[in-house]
């Protein structure tokens, strides 16, 4: 079975599942290199699968927001509506998290890592710009921003593209990239912001625009079996080139392309048959990847202070702050997330609130990174 239009299936929950499953293996892996950093022992394995779920929100990025932008090329007004839209879905929240981290380093820096208060780097934070850390490092104060760095850019770039035709802006959005991957490594910029975005994990955005082509005009078939193997292939793509020296594009976008397809196999009566609890995962997601850093430490400090048996201490660890840290992430996303979308989303007019099925194509036109 093939798709002749995106009208055919206009939610797609498998991606709300693979959003889930990059979130979860990213918290993982971020959760294991914290246990053995405190530890001061090395990684049992390479951490590059798990953390790779960046490259599957970029990727997914780059397809949704394509997928989701149909009926706004070539209007004049659309760079404005796009960006008002995607101000909303990632602005507040990671500013509520900034200002965590910023609070944190003010008052409780001795129990911070790797983290040290400099005011233009927190500046920049708030901005988007990347900026260099005191030791040397291109991220925010919230070091998890760093992907958001990436996906302002890429969404900056998109919306003014929209005022153009699909086929004109596409060709600018990609031509754009290429002539400054091009650019950057013809003449290494000294400029950071330029020597940040400069880098080849940019064409994972295209990767996934090429994607959303594919799947408009119905290249891409449904099936379990094929949708079972590409998810495979795409995981063992990813251990395999864990250890290896190759371009990140490479050895993580491939893998996540892999992935996405997956998603976008899986026959429609699964799709629409997806568990509850993996939509609200997904759904939640964004808060995991913003919160997730916090649990991590705090979960340290508290294994610190008590006694447990050597054995079972890396286990329970895991446990315990996978565990904290969906918990927390779906109150974040149902107390404060949910709330605050649909209060910014309300039209000036209109004195209700947007109600809740208004929200999740927003949601779903996301996927913020980690």
């Amino acid at each position: 079975m093939q798709h002749s239009s995106t009208a055919t299936r206009p939610k797609i929950n498998a991606l709300q599942a693979l959003r889930a499953y990059a979130a979860l293996s990213v918290m993982l892996g971020h959760g294991i290199l914290e246990f053995h950093a405190t530890k001061g022992t090395a990684m049992p394995f390479n951490e590059f699968p798990l953390v790779a779920g960046v490259d599957i929100f970029f990727v997914l990025s780059g397809f949704v927001m394509f997928h989701t932008s149909t009926g706004l090329w070539g209007d004049k007004r659309a760079p404005l509506r796009f960006w008002r839209r995607r101000f909303i879905r990632l602005v507040p929240l990671y500013w509520l998290f900034t200002s965590l981290m910023v609070a944190t380093l003010l008052l409780l820096s001795r129990h911070v890592r790797s983290t040290e208060f400099d005011l233009w780097n927190v500046l920049s934070s708030y901005l988007f710009i990347p900026s260099e850390r005191p030791g040397g490092r291109i991220a925010p104060v919230l070091s998890l921003g760093w992907t958001l760095n990436y996906e302002i850019f890429f969404y900056c770039l998109f919306g003014l593209c929209l005022r153009f035709d699909r086929r004109r802006g596409l060709s600018l959005l990609i031509g754009g990239f290429c002539a400054l991957l091009a650019f950057t490594a013809i003449f290494p910029p000294t400029f950071t912001p330029l020597r940040f975005w400069g880098n080849s994990i940019i064409l994972e955005f295209v990767a996934g625009i090429g994607l959303g082509l594919a799947y408009e005009q119905g290249r891409l078939r449904q099936s379990l079996a094929l949708s079972c193997g590409l998810f495979l292939l795409g995981g063992s793509l990813l251990v395999a080139a864990g250890d290896t020296d190759l371009p990140r594009v490479i050895k993580g976008g491939i893998p996540a392309c892999l992935m996405l397809c997956a998603a976008l196999a899986l026959p429609a009566r699964l799709d629409r048959a997806m568990p509850r609890p993996l939509i609200l995962l997904g759904d939640s997601s964004y808060a995991l990847y913003l919160s997730h850093r916090f649990v991590l430490r705090s979960v340290t400090l508290l294994f610190g202070a008590i006694a447990i048996p050597a054995g079972v201490e890396a286990y329970l660890y895991v446990a315990t702050t996978l565990a904290g840290a969906v918990l927390l992430s779906i109150l974040i996303y149902t107390y404060v997330e949910a709330p605050m979308l649909r209060l910014l989303l309300r039209r000036p007019r209109d004195a209700q609130p947007a109600p809740a099925s208004s929200i999740r194509p927003i949601l779903q036109a996301d996927s913020p990174p980690c």
